[in-house]
């Protein structure tokens, strides 16, 4: 194991580290199912030909465990605060730094955590046991795409005057912007959009041929969001939930790699002030 590493579990408003600055250091070989959870294959035979069909083909929920060192002048005050964040009707997080990579998972103690040492004077030997429901590690903090443009003002030739000074551009609006999903996998958006300075007809969110469209009026100062993540799909609108969308829509996620999302409208594209978060999504760390 490196000396680089970083391993923050939080729950509850409280967290412990371990890190080799800190008194829980991790031992070698403390870490499994940080790289990769399982693959669960299913293979259903034909009737009558030979072989058969991959009739299940899933990630399997991760399963984490940490192995750790307790320095022996901190064990029993910090076993009792570890085993206080250990609660399995909470979900904690875990925030991991590895071989230069940051990234975090939300998971949910699982097993039974053990606190073990040859005698009173050894260090305590932890191990704790967690499940990943989501599956992947996250990048820990979002991407964001603006809906603005650069727009130069220069030309040539110059003329430049002490009354008037230069303005070399401004930024304008426009409909779509460029999404770079680094991830291994595919991820939900957050879609934010503004009425600024008159009315929205028809919102509409699109990726390709695939899109949201929410049939309403948005009025000056309402603001909408469109979440496609996972588990998390849904619509606001100033804050409350308001599923009404066209029943052709799809609420889409981004592939791995770049993508052109749009956002425009029926009428009052103008009035348009839009932004996209997202998280890319990644295997292990």
């Amino acid at each position: 194991m490196t000396d680089t590493y970083k391993i923050i579990y939080s729950c509850g408003g409280k967290s412990f580290e371990i890190s080799p600055d800190s008194p829980v250091k991790l031992l070698a070989g403390g870490l499994s199912g940080f790289d990769s959870t399982g693959f669960e294959v299913k293979i259903t035979p034909y009737a009558s030909l030979f072989g058969g069909y991959a009739s299940t083909r899933r990630l399997a929920e991760r399963e984490l465990s940490i192995t750790a060192e307790i320095d022996r002048l901190c064990s029993n005050g910090l076993r009792r605060e570890i085993m206080s964040m250990l609660d399995p009707q909470k979900e904690g997080e875990l925030d991991v730094t590895l071989f230069g990579v940051h990234r975090k998972i939300s998971v949910i103690p699982c097993g039974t955590p053990t606190f073990e040492r040859a005698t009173l004077g050894d260090h305590v030997i932890m191990t704790l046991h967690f499940i990943a429901p989501a599956v992947f590690f996250s990048d820990i903090s979002k991407k964001r795409a603006e809906y603005y443009c650069a727009m130069p003002l220069l030309t040539f030739p110059m003329n430049f005057t002490a009354e008037g000074g230069v303005t070399t551009g401004l930024y304008g609006k426009t409909d779509h912007a460029t999404l770079d999903n680094s991830g291994d996998t595919e991820c939900g958006i957050a879609a934010i959009i503004v009425a600024n300075g008159g009315q929205v007809v028809s919102p509409t969110v699109s990726l390709g041929e695939k899109f949201i469209r929410c049939p309403f009026i948005l009025e000056d100062g309402d603001v909408l969001a469109i979440d496609t993540r996972p588990a998390m799909k849904n619509i606001y609108l100033n804050g409350e939930r308001c599923f009404i969308f066209d029943r052709n829509s799809t609420f889409f996620t981004l592939p791995s790699g770049e993508s052109v999302v749009n956002i425009t409208a029926e009428s009052g594209g103008e009035y348009i002030d839009a932004r996209v978060e997202y998280a890319p999504l990644y295997f292990g760390v």
